[in-house]
Protein backbone atom coordinates (compact mmCIF):
# COMPACT_ATOMS: atom_id res chain seq x y z
CA UNK A 1 0.00 0.00 0.00
CA UNK A 2 1.13 3.59 -1.02
CA UNK A 3 1.52 6.04 1.80
CA UNK A 4 1.38 9.35 1.54
CA UNK A 5 4.77 9.57 0.22
CA UNK A 6 5.35 6.62 -1.40
CA UNK A 7 5.24 2.44 -0.27
CA UNK A 8 7.40 1.52 2.95
CA UNK A 9 10.50 0.01 2.52
CA UNK A 10 9.69 -3.60 3.79
CA UNK A 11 6.98 -3.64 0.94
CA UNK A 12 9.67 -2.60 -1.42
CA UNK A 13 12.13 -5.46 -0.16
CA UNK A 14 9.12 -8.10 -0.52
CA UNK A 15 8.38 -6.68 -4.49
CA UNK A 16 12.35 -6.98 -5.20
CA UNK A 17 12.55 -10.34 -3.50
CA UNK A 18 9.46 -11.64 -4.79
CA UNK A 19 10.74 -11.30 -8.13
CA UNK A 20 14.41 -12.53 -7.06
CA UNK A 21 15.90 -9.69 -7.00
CA UNK A 22 17.66 -8.83 -3.42
CA UNK A 23 16.24 -6.98 -1.30
CA UNK A 24 19.62 -4.23 -0.94
CA UNK A 25 18.38 -3.32 -4.40
CA UNK A 26 15.15 -2.78 -3.12
CA UNK A 27 16.60 -0.55 -0.70
CA UNK A 28 18.65 1.23 -3.66
CA UNK A 29 15.20 2.22 -5.38
CA UNK A 30 13.18 2.91 -2.40
CA UNK A 31 15.91 5.63 -1.34
CA UNK A 32 16.16 6.86 -4.56
CA UNK A 33 12.94 7.61 -5.44
CA UNK A 34 12.39 8.76 -2.08
CA UNK A 35 14.58 11.57 -2.34
CA UNK A 36 12.79 12.76 -5.18
CA UNK A 37 9.95 13.04 -3.37
CA UNK A 38 8.54 10.02 -5.41
CA UNK A 39 8.61 11.77 -8.70
CA UNK A 40 10.52 10.22 -11.80
CA UNK A 41 13.18 12.18 -13.42
CA UNK A 42 11.15 14.22 -15.54
CA UNK A 43 9.48 15.16 -12.56
CA UNK A 44 6.23 13.46 -12.53
CA UNK A 45 4.74 12.16 -9.53
CA UNK A 46 5.07 8.18 -9.39
CA UNK A 47 1.77 6.98 -9.71
CA UNK A 48 1.95 3.07 -9.12
CA UNK A 49 5.47 2.45 -7.57
CA UNK A 50 5.19 -1.35 -8.57
CA UNK A 51 5.35 -0.15 -12.40
CA UNK A 52 8.44 1.94 -11.65
CA UNK A 53 9.83 -1.29 -9.77
CA UNK A 54 8.99 -3.41 -12.71
CA UNK A 55 10.83 -0.95 -15.23
CA UNK A 56 13.79 -1.09 -13.02
CA UNK A 57 14.36 -4.21 -12.40
CA UNK A 58 14.26 -4.77 -16.27
CA UNK A 59 16.98 -2.05 -16.66
CA UNK A 60 19.20 -4.27 -14.02
CA UNK A 61 18.59 -7.46 -16.70
CA UNK A 62 18.96 -5.47 -19.57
Amino acid sequence: MMGPFGPGLEEVNNFFTANDFPAEEGEVFFYYYQAMDWRNENGVPVKDWRTAASDWLFNLDH
